[in-house]
């Protein structure tokens, strides 16, 4: 069926859109590091928080998060904004993150990222789309550069704990067609930051 004059219209201007956002996070890739933050309990949640800053010569800030879920789905979300206020960036510290960020090696950062994307790919899980536009935050950090290693999954298996966003039903369901009932965790949360490990 031919594609209508309106929806090859309204594809290129999506796909312009996506070009342009990569652009901008592309053109501060380059301005010094201010620093990269991630939560002090991500390793024991399997769940990072992960944000670089990067310092404009005018005095904003370029930025760039990432929710990385190391113990199954990869990257669940990313964002970035390459030109906000120092007193933005405090606040958003402040306001927008639930546990106690700590410095974190911007190599060492991009390791875990490209790392929990890959081990997520290798079980069926895509990450957010964002992430390919926010990643140009990366520049030229070289995630070789990093000589820790890090642990995906649990003790060999995937280690699945639903998010808010999560669909739980859809994921367990594939990765028990992928991987079997007993080729895999499953953690659910029941409160107050606890969980209940069910198999």
């Amino acid at each position: 069926m031919p594609v209508s004059r309106h929806r090859k219209k309204k594809h290129r201007a999506n796909h312009s859109g996506w070009d342009e956002r990569v652009g901008m996070i592309r053109q501060v890739a380059h301005f010094p590091l201010r620093e990269c933050l991630i939560n002090d309990d991500w390793a024991e949640h399997k769940l990072a928080s992960i944000s670089f800053a990067r310092d404009r010569p005018d005095g904003r800030v370029a930025v760039a998060s990432f929710m990385v879920d190391v113990g199954c789905l990869g990257v669940k979300s990313a964002f970035a904004n390459p030109s906000i206020t120092a007193e933005q960036y405090k606040q958003r510290l402040v306001s927008w993150q639930p546990t106690k960020q700590i410095p974190f090696g911007a190599p060492c950062a991009v390791k875990l990222i490209l790392g929990a994307l890959e081990y997520a790919r290798e079980l069926g899980f895509k990450p957010d789309p964002d992430y390919f536009y926010s990643r140009e935050i990366f520049g030229d950090i070289d995630p070789a550069g990093c000589e820790e290693t890090f642990e995906y999954g649990m003790d060999g298996k995937p280690f699945y704990v639903p998010g808010p966003h999560d669909n739980p039903d859809r994921i367990v369901n594939h990765l028990t067609k992928k991987l079997g009932p007993d080729g895999y965790r499953f953690m659910m949360p029941f409160g107050d930051g606890d969980a209940q490990d069910l198999f």
